[in-house]
């Protein structure tokens, strides 16, 4: 009987929805979104609030380094959830950052990277690229006191 009724409701559901109509369109999706390098770089910003707030948590003796790893890691995922165009010198940039942090599966552990030579080397490129598409690198601090 359960069952009986489920079916009956999705159908009904179904029918009603199926004559409803909008006139105005819906709105554009994340996917939907035009990528431009401006936009890249500010996303980027996430990155870096992530990784500038834990490094100096931790360098300030006020987290442990089990939890800045996972901030690390967090900023990995992160990274490479960011939008590009896929061509020019940030995409190429973020790419490299990518190469040089790959990223770290929720629940598992593993160095992230972040801060090594390779990681410097592509960061560099990418606050020039960045300054050069006309939107400069920021984070917010907001640990500490």
């Amino acid at each position: 009987m359960r069952r009986r009724n489920l079916v009956a409701f999705a159908l009904l559901g179904g029918t009603a929805l199926a004559g409803c109509s909008s006139s105005t369109p819906p709105e554009p999706s994340a996917s939907d979104a035009v990528i431009i390098d401006a936009t890249t770089c500010e996303a980027f910003g996430d990155v870096l609030t992530i990784t500038f707030n834990a490094d100096i948590a931790r360098d300030e003796g006020r987290m442990q380094q089990q939890e800045h790893a996972g901030w690390h890691r967090l900023a990995t995922r992160v990274l490479h959830r960011l939008p590009t165009t896929g061509d020019g010198a940030v995409s190429d940039a973020i790419a490299a950052l990518r190469g040089a942090a790959p990223p770290i599966a929720l629940g598992a552990s593993g160095a992230a990277r972040v801060g090594s030579d390779a990681w410097n080397e592509a960061f560099s490129a990418l606050m020039t690229a960045c300054e050069d598409a006309g939107s400069a690198l920021a984070s917010e601090g907001f640990t500490g006191g």
